[in-house]
């Protein structure tokens, strides 16, 4: 989704228009008082690219894969999807790639060597009830989600040429845009699943740097946009803040991991700790209007927590998605190695990479021990 400006002169001026703290209401920037809270380390508010259709579903497939040790481009996103078999109604073609929507993220996914839970958009209507388990269920587990909700003053069409046609969204549901969702605040136990009233999830527009929190009562909404978002802005960069799930048919793709085949039979199996990485960037130079690349710093994080006192490890490094394994031997096609020894504290272990990257690229870290 993009605003109905696609001039490349006016494109960096978009994203700069962004750059502001405020908050846009009738979002809501402040973290609830809750007394347990999950906020997945890895995604961050930021934005995409305003061309073409609009980057959402590939930068917001971009950030959920950050909080599994894996960064890749906007640009390397859709072509992950470039052999998808359609429908294409939606922006893109064959060589460059195509927007992810809800008819091709799971491809897309795939393609790109994520493991993922898709959400069962063929569950029987109105689904808004079962999909806001269904999200709390990955959110507390750590696993962030891709979600495609609706935007008010917007068509509501996705791609369809007549309200009979499937376009980009398939069994009749609707969407105007796609976000990741990386948090979860309730005055229950992180073990409880069940949603209540007040639980909150943290979500991002794409298009601002701000952290919008949202409660789970205000999610949903008809086509209509006359219950929970009929307070919110209508427009380009007002909308998107405060979005709403389509109460019948919708869409999500959680993201659990990096793909691995560890069920190989053998008891000495390698250990894959989770892994985790934060960037120091937040707008991604845009290659496809021949912006510049920019070097990109990686912060690690490695989960401990089920590893012994003096266990041996190696974090490795896999320059593209092509040469990232996903099954042994990991330490084919690295491009750098680090090793580390767990302490048996628990505490996660943090590595800052002194080796940065291009952002243009796909950087893969996996751990091994």
């Amino acid at each position: 989704r993009s605003p109905p400006i696609l001039a490349f002169g006016v494109l960096s001026a978009l994203a700069a228009l962004s750059e502001g703290t405020d908050c846009v209401q009738p979002g809501t920037c402040e973290p609830p008082p809750a007394k347990f809270a999950n906020v997945i380390r890895g995604p961050a508010p930021g934005q995409q690219w305003n061309f073409n259709g609009g980057f959402c579903g590939a930068w917001s497939v971009q950030q959920c894969t950050l909080a599994f040790g894996a960064y890749v481009s906007q640009d390397l996103i859709r072509k992950a999807n470039k052999d998808s078999p359609g429908p294409h109604a939606m922006h893109g073609d064959s060589t460059v790639g195509f927007e992810v929507m809800p008819i091709n993220v799971a491809f897309t996914a795939k393609n790109l060597k994520i493991s993922y839970d898709e959400w069962d958009y063929t569950k029987p209507s109105p689904q808004a009830k079962a999909y806001k388990a269904w999200l709390k269920s990955h959110l507390v587990q750590g696993e962030p989600v891709v979600f495609f909700p609706m935007c008010k003053g917007d068509g509501h069409m996705c791609y369809r040429d007549s309200p009979t046609d499937e376009g980009a969204c398939p069994n009749g549901g609707t969407c105007d845009h796609v976000e990741p969702m990386f948090g979860i605040f309730t005055n229950s136990t992180l073990d409880d699943l069940t949603v209540y009233d007040d639980d909150v999830i943290l979500h991002a527009s794409d298009q601002d740097y701000m952290p919008y929190y949202r409660r789970m009562d205000s999610l949903q909404d008809s086509t209509k946009m006359d219950g929970n978002c009929a307070i919110a802005q209508p427009g380009f960069g007002r909308n998107e803040m405060y979005p709403c799930i389509d109460v019948d048919v919708t869409y999500g793709l959680a993201v659990t991991g990096l793909q691995a085949n560890t069920d190989d039979g053998n008891i000495t199996a390698s250990k894959l700790p989770k892994v985790s990485m934060t960037i120091d960037i937040t707008y991604e130079p845009n290659v496809r209007i021949f912006e510049k690349p920019c070097e990109v710093h990686a912060n690690i994080s490695v989960d401990t927590s089920g590893l012994d006192e003096g266990e041996k490890c190696v974090l490795f490094r896999y320059n593209s998605t092509e040469i990232f394994p996903v099954s042994a031997p990991y330490d084919a096609g690295y491009e750098y190695a680090t090793p580390f020894t767990a302490d048996g504290s628990g505490a996660p272990w943090t590595y800052a990479d002194p080796n940065s990257f291009f952002s243009n690229t796909a950087v893969y870290y996996r751990a091994v021990c």
